[in-house]
């Protein structure tokens, strides 16, 4: 697999630093934010991305903008702001090269069965209306709280394939929902995503919540994804909360784990 780490996720947001990190640990790219570019450009040109991924070889993948954005919102505004953003947000990802786009595929905040049909039907009008793109989308698993819309491995599958998209496998989220639900969600989803699975976020908990701990803190089974993580040839993103001094301390980790894969 192809290791890479999230500087927002990171607090870090120097991008020559972000770069410079990368590249002292030998990482394959960075996770840039299309929020961060959204609410302030100059912290990630697009320019200056180039330069640096020329200069250091390090390339990136993009997370696509989820705050304040909901592609299964019944609102017919909320909706058409929330698809414009994540047309934006590709179109960004596009002119950096990255190699995907990370997608969450939304909320619903009212259950009914009146109301159910009319949530399914805006997320599909969403992604159909991203479909195309030549980045490619990767939908992430939540199921983080009572809101999140896609609410198994088996959804989120038939969701995907679809739209004819692939997959982000967040390991830290299933990891809260595997706690709460009291199944073997990382298990559930391997089994079901694993074949669209193109892109991972790599982070631990204690599965009380998402807390993006660096890997080997929390109590994720690292050990029993040994197989899963060696055989995987996508990209993996540690998403991890603690700084610069976390990122080096979950590539170690990961690497005595996998007998020095990068």
């Amino acid at each position: 697999m192809r290791l890479g780490f999230s500087p927002t996720t990171a607090m870090m947001l120097d991008l020559d630093a972000s770069f410079a990190l990368a590249d002292e640990l030998g990482l394959a790219f960075v996770e840039l934010s299309a929020d961060v570019f959204e609410i302030a450009p100059f912290l990630q040109e697009v320019e200056r991305v180039r330069e640096l991924m020329r200069s250091t070889g390090v390339g990136t993948t993009v997370h696509l903008s989820y705050v304040d954005l909901n592609l299964a919102a019944l609102s017919p505004t909320a909706r058409s702001a929330s698809v414009e953003r994540s047309l934006r947000g590709l179109e960004y990802a596009h002119d950096v090269g990255a190699s995907c786009g990370v997608l969450h595929t939304g909320f619903q905040y009212l259950h009914h069965p009146q109301v159910d049909p009319l949530v399914e039907e805006a997320l599909r009008a969403s992604l159909e209306a991203l479909e195309g793109s030549d980045v490619q989308i990767a939908l992430e698993n939540l199921v983080l709280g009572p809101r999140d819309y896609l609410r198994s491995a088996e959804a989120l599958r038939d969701v995907t394939h679809r739209h004819g998209m692939k997959n982000c496998f967040d390991v830290g989220h299933a990891h809260v929902e595997a706690h709460r639900e009291g199944t073997d969600a990382i298990q559930a989803y391997i089994d079901t995503i694993g074949d669209r699975v193109i892109h991972l976020h790599l982070h631990d908990n204690d599965g009380t919540r998402d807390e993006h701990l660096p890997t080997g803190a929390g109590t994720i089974d690292f050990e029993a994804l040994r197989g899963y993580l060696e055989a995987f040839e996508g990209t993996a993103c540690l998403e991890i909360a603690g700084g610069a001094d976390d990122v080096r301390s979950s590539v170690a980790h990961l690497r005595r784990l996998l007998g020095g894969d990068e």
